[in-house]
């Protein structure tokens, strides 16, 4: 009989997997069928890699001078042409594009994550700590996310990109509240009842059971939340509030471009161009990705 019952529960074991990675399957297979979800992914991972790989793109430093060619027009030698003081503008925006992702995507990273773990925590045990913690997230995202980066700048040092960490604590509570919710509707299924029926522990029925429902919504908020920072970045830095020249950013590029929109519009067109195509890209394969997880809508 004992036989008989572990076998059984190793084939419940397995039709699940086998169901889970189906299930998986067929989401890719939507989402490779959606044309322009998978236009904006491409596009996203080609600025990407030629951000990381910036120094086999070009052959100058982004801090290089050059009186004698001060805005130039696109050219062989200079594919964007010049700013100001003579510097390559492709190796700047590549360059930057370095620092405002590696911002964007670090900031998004550790807010799913912070958010992630303190969803599923009073998502699932409730009581006191979720009517504390909850609260505490309310007056979190209360405050203007401006200012909490002018504050976060001014304790960490100003031009250092702390921001990123100011950026990431605004975003916690928007992944927080996504993954309470989506916990809280999980929680009284009877699949997890009869779990806690068989005797499984609180972390096994977390992380076997709730957290593979709850990841889907999860993805789909961290796509938007990589846009949303990105772009939060840009105008952070075009407001002069994060990293200090002649390190390049794309917001700050864009801002130095600013003074020069007459004489040189080149200089604010180009990153302007940039950043709006990684954003754009970014929201084109979030919704694919959303409508992958979720046919119905």
């Amino acid at each position: 009989m004992s036989l008989f019952m572990s076998r059984k529960k190793r084939d419940e074991r397995d039709a699940k997997a086998v169901y889970s990675e189906s299930t998986w399957s067929e989401v890719f297979r939507r989402l490779l069928k959606n044309k322009v979800a998978m236009a904006g992914l491409i596009v996203f991972v080609i600025a990407c890699l030629a951000c990381i790989c910036a120094p086999l793109l070009t052959k100058y430093d982004y801090f290089s001078i050059n009186v004698d060619r001060t805005k130039e027009g696109p050219s062989l030698a200079h594919i964007f042409g010049t700013d100001y003081l003579g510097r390559d503008l492709f190796t700047r925006l590549l360059y930057g594009g370095r620092v405002t992702l590696r911002i964007a995507l670090g900031s998004t990273l550790i807010a799913a994550v912070a958010g992630c773990f303190l969803g599923l925590a009073i998502g699932f045990f409730g009581g006191r700590l979720d009517f504390y913690v909850s609260h505490f997230l309310d007056m979190l995202a209360s405050i203007p996310v401006f200012l909490l980066i002018i504050v976060s700048e001014a304790a960490l040092g100003w031009g250092e990109g702390n921001f990123m960490y100011a950026m990431a604590i605004a975003a916690i509570p928007q992944f927080a509240r996504l993954v309470r919710a989506s916990v809280m509707n999980i929680k009284g299924s009877e699949y997890i009842e009869a779990a806690r029926a068989l005797g499984v522990r609180n972390s096994g029925i977390i992380f076997r059971h709730i957290f593979h429902n709850i990841a889907p919504p999860l993805i789909i908020r961290f796509t938007s939340g990589v846009a949303d920072a990105l772009l939060l970045c840009t105008v952070m830095g075009y407001l002069g509030i994060g990293i200090n020249p002649p390190t390049p950013e794309w917001g700050l590029i864009a801002y130095i471009g600013r003074a020069y929109i007459r004489s040189y519009p080149l200089m604010m067109i180009f990153p302007c161009v940039v950043i709006t195509i990684s954003v754009l890209s970014l929201c084109l394969f979030g919704d694919g990705l959303r409508d992958a997880l979720d046919p119905r809508e």
